[in-house]
């Protein structure tokens, strides 16, 4: 652009106006391209921002879902470890329970037995007594009988016999 100074200066005044104008229209329109341009990726990084955000709070769900799952799992096998830990306590205590009611019927068993005999015993001991009884008193009235003929018996007045004379 080799134009005079002074040319330039002339048109430039008159072009200063038309051209700010000009730039002003310029401006506009590019600033009104650049903008759409500008709208569309913010639109567009709007969107994948929102996708992405989207995507990391379903993946977040999925985690905590998991998670969820995880815990209710472990709570599960804990509860069923605790069951299991009661039954097998529950079945200890039931076996000694066992042991200790059959403990108590074997002594009952060997004091009936014991009983048995006892009152076994007893019944001989007590026919043995009515039979001590029977003959120590058969036996008292022999001898009194005995020893009452022997009394009458020295009481008697003795027979003598004469004396055989010497031939």
């Amino acid at each position: 652009m080799a134009r005079p100074k002074k040319k330039a200066v002339k048109k430039a005044v008159k072009k200063a106006v038309t051209t700010k104008k000009r730039v002003a229209k310029k401006k506009v329109a590019k600033k009104a391209a650049p903008n759409a341009a500008v709208k569309k990726k913010a639109a567009a990084a709007k969107k994948k921002a929102a996708a992405a955000k989207k995507k990391a709070a379903a993946a977040a769900k999925r985690k905590a879902a998991a998670a969820k799952k995880k815990m209710a799992a472990a709570k599960k096998k804990e509860a069923a470890a605790k069951k299991r830990a009661a039954a097998q306590r529950a079945a200890e205590a039931k076996k000694a329970m066992k042991a200790k009611i059959d403990a108590v019927a074997a002594d009952l068993k060997a004091a009936r037995e014991e009983l048995k005999v006892a009152a076994k015993r007893e019944a001989a001991l007590i026919k043995m007594a009515e039979n001590k009884e029977a003959a120590v008193a058969k036996f008292v009235e022999k001898w009194t009988k005995q020893q009452l003929s022997k009394l009458e018996k020295s009481l008697k007045p003795k027979k003598r016999r004469a004396k055989r004379k010497k031939a």
